[in-house]
């Protein structure tokens, strides 16, 4: 098995070599599986994150939630600690501004969401295993965050060439419940089941 950071390297490597249209593409494909799931239809506190780089785009989807009516919640990045805080964002041009990392964050007017009040978290990754461990950007904010979080729904969201067999994990580390790709729906419930048309 690669290390993470060898692994991390060769799925994004992978994900960059998509064009903007391809990603485009595909992203909407997965953002119609997302809003199929009954987590993400029923929910009305939904945290996403906002997509960077050649990650699947998520801006379209943050602006469907907000449309349908729920809430959003967005993660500030507190780099001095490596935390996340959910923050609710109504508007994407007037509540997101670079942060830290470059990645468009909450701005410091959009008001801190209760962890409790997050029904589902979506969470990226740089790389997916098969049985809904992931692999991140090496910072460790999610790992932390997902620890505390108590009733929300875990579901993943990325692109099928970041899916690969096995990733390495440890006795600590959450899987998601559910990853979305373009191509399907894998639920993990002791063994991945997928989902496909």
């Amino acid at each position: 098995m690669k290390c993470k950071s060898e692994l991390r390297r060769a799925v994004v490597a992978r994900r960059d070599s998509l064009s903007p249209r391809e990603i485009r593409l595909r992203s909407g494909a997965a953002s119609s599986r997302l809003f199929e799931l009954p987590e993400v239809r029923e929910a009305r506190l939904v945290m996403f994150f906002v997509s960077f780089g050649s990650e699947i785009d998520t801006v379209p989807m943050i602006r469907r939630a907000l449309e349908e009516g729920k809430r959003v919640a967005a993660p500030r990045a507190d780099p001095g600690r490596r935390e996340l805080t959910p923050c609710e964002i109504r508007d994407l041009e007037a509540d997101l501004a670079p942060g830290a990392h470059g990645i468009r964050e909450p701005k410091a007017h959009c008001p801190v969401v209760d962890l409790a009040a997050i029904e589902v978290v979506v969470v990226p990754a740089a790389a997916w295993g098969e049985d809904g461990y992931r692999v991140g950007y090496g910072g460790g904010y999610y790992d932390r965050f997902l620890a505390r979080l108590k009733r929300a729904h875990r579901v993943g969201l990325g692109l099928e060439v970041q899916v690969v067999p096995e990733v390495p994990h440890g006795p600590d580390d959450l899987p998601v419940e559910v990853l979305v790709t373009e191509t399907g729906v894998r639920r993990f419930a002791g063994r991945a089941e997928r989902e496909t048309e």
